[in-house]
């Protein structure tokens, strides 16, 4: 169902400026996929995830994982139908 909004609450945060800039230009490289709301979002969901995480070894985030692979992987790396580097 696009448009679909999950219910939730809104919350006002502050954050300094640097750490502003920091998340916007995270965003910005993974382009459409994280838009600031949608980065802190998930950022809040993988840090009760570490928190409530029962066992020795800590987990890295998985959207923090899937966005470092998407700002690592470089445009050569796809090809087109013909087999062409973009």
């Amino acid at each position: 169902m696009s448009g679909f909004l999950a219910k939730g609450k809104t919350v006002t945060i502050r954050v300094s400026e640097k750490t502003f800039e920091e998340v916007k230009e995270i965003c910005s490289e993974l382009g459409e996929t994280y838009n600031f709301n949608q980065f802190v979002n998930q950022s809040l969901g993988a840090i009760l995830d570490v928190i409530r995480h029962e066992g020795q070894d800590i987990p890295i985030p998985r959207f923090a994982m899937m966005a470092r692979l998407m700002k690592e992987y470089e445009a050569r790396n796809f090809r087109d139908s013909k087999g062409e580097e973009k």
